[in-house]
């Protein structure tokens, strides 16, 4: 399989916060494939971008072995948009391309065509089960929309599609289905029953 070659002028961020509450455990540290989820995520994230963001609640996760910069959030919590918040105001690159710790699937073929795409301030991927905030793309000027955002409360990253200053573009899924015809990249685990689902997957796709 070719290499993919480093996509440009894109931060990856990975969101490595989230209290695992429905899991029951810390999500970043459940086994996968010999190495845990949040090590897997940012090693395929450290593939395609050259800058990658690891941002996380506070400064607990050793990350020296990763090609990461840790970052805490800017604004404590305030769930998945306060780490997208901090993730694009951190950001070296005008753009970022977010992803969540607990997607064990990510496919790099998937994020390089999504990040190839025209240029837009929000890109997101939407599914028959709804939108995909986690795997997305961002440009700093959501940056002012998401802290107006957080400070009225208002916490759905979702809503930054429906914002009238920002230009948005919503993918469908059969831009991908050719390369990843079940969906699985965009699948995140919140529940045992999840794990359990995406580990007989990863044994069907063997």
């Amino acid at each position: 399989m070719t290499k993919l070659q480093k996509i440009k002028k894109i931060t990856g961020v990975v969101l490595g916060g989230g209290q695992s509450r429905r899991m029951g455990q810390d999500k970043r540290f459940l086994e996968w494939e010999g190495t845990n989820f949040l090590d897997k995520v940012c090693l395929t994230m450290g593939e395609l971008f050259d800058e990658v963001l690891l941002v996380t609640a506070t400064d607990d996760y050793s990350c020296g072995h990763l090609p990461v910069r840790l970052v805490t959030d800017a604004i404590p919590q305030k769930g998945s948009l306060g780490g997208l918040y901090t993730g694009v105001k951190e950001a070296s690159h005008p753009v970022v391309f977010v992803v969540a710790c607990d997607m064990p699937f990510l496919n790099s073929l998937v994020i390089s065509r999504l990040c190839a795409l025209p240029e837009s301030d929000v890109v997101m991927g939407k599914l028959s089960t709804g939108l995909q905030p986690l795997h997305g793309r961002y440009s700093k000027r959501c940056c002012p929309i998401m802290e107006q955002m957080i400070h009225e409360g208002n916490l759905r990253i979702q809503n930054l599609a429906n914002h009238s200053s920002l230009s948005v573009q919503i993918i469908e899924e059969a831009l991908f289905k050719d390369i990843d015809p079940y969906c699985y990249s965009f699948l995140n685990i919140n529940t045992p029953a999840d794990l359990e689902f995406a580990r007989k997957s990863a044994s069907r796709l063997k």
